[in-house]
């Protein structure tokens, strides 16, 4: 990623959108324009350019796809995720950055896909906006100066039990801080400071991206699935759900 997204001039919007699961295109000839895409929590992805690079993308990663480009996409089942592409004066290669709090970024392209979609006379002038604050976020995120690896040591007792226990309603945070042997407060703190979200909203995430895969799955109810993820009452589930989904767990599936 150059200095040149800092003095981006957009000229044009031409789309703005969520590629559903298995609905987007695998193979682009002469892209005709640039395109912001937020993997939204998916699989990895990895995109084979005609003039032999290769882009690997993960989930909750933002990347840059050049106008012009022609490209092959091999995408993990059950990938999804949001798109802005824009016409402007830009040379750039293309590449991935990791976003640590990918939720401002997401109802961010969500919004400007909700209006494009409903073909709302203001689509395009909210989809500028919405793309010069994606701009700016990445930026901020490219910049950011890495923690310091104690941190990641001392998180990592923590990180083992919420990759293993995500789903427990019976996880705490207090829980998490004393297998770190430290505060509740303290735990918070650096927690927020190496991954830009509070240890509960990761949890929540953690489940949210789990339900989902269960939703495509088709093997399983909306009731079930929130018992699976830890939650005791599926309404509860539901709103956490649509919240940060932008649809109901009825409608994801759909």
């Amino acid at each position: 990623m150059t200095e040149q997204w800092k003095k981006l001039s957009v000229r044009k919007i031409t789309l703005a959108m969520w590629v559903l699961p298995r609905f987007g295109k695998t193979y682009h000839e002469n892209r005709p324009a640039h395109g912001l895409v937020l993997n939204d929590g998916g699989k990895d992805n990895t995109y084979f350019f005609s003039d032999g690079r290769v882009l690997h993308t993960k989930g909750n990663e933002l990347y840059y796809l050049p106008k012009g480009s022609t490209y092959r996409v091999k995408s993990a089942d059950n990938s999804n995720c949001y798109a802005i592409n824009f016409d402007a004066e830009l040379s750039e290669e293309p590449f991935s950055i990791p976003i640590r709090d990918p939720e401002p970024m997401r109802k961010l392209f969500r919004n400007a896909a909700k209006e494009w979609k409903a073909h709302a006379d203001t689509r395009e002038l909210s989809a500028m906006s919405a793309l010069y604050e994606i701009v700016r976020l990445m930026v901020k995120e490219n910049e950011r100066e890495y923690h310091p690896s104690g941190h990641t040591d001392l998180l990592a007792p923590a990180m083992k039990a919420i990759e293993t226990r995500f789903s427990e309603n019976s996880l705490s945070v207090a829980e998490l801080a004393e297998t770190c042997g430290v505060s509740e407060v303290y735990f918070r703190k650096i927690f927020q400071d190496q991954f830009g979200v509070t240890p509960k909203e990761y949890l929540i995430r953690m489940r949210i991206e789990y339900a989902k895969s269960l939703l495509l799955s088709e093997q399983f109810t909306v009731s079930e699935i929130a018992t699976l993820c830890g939650y005791s009452e599926p309404c509860h589930f539901s709103r956490e759900f649509s919240k940060r989904v932008g649809v109901s767990p009825n409608q994801y599936t759909k």
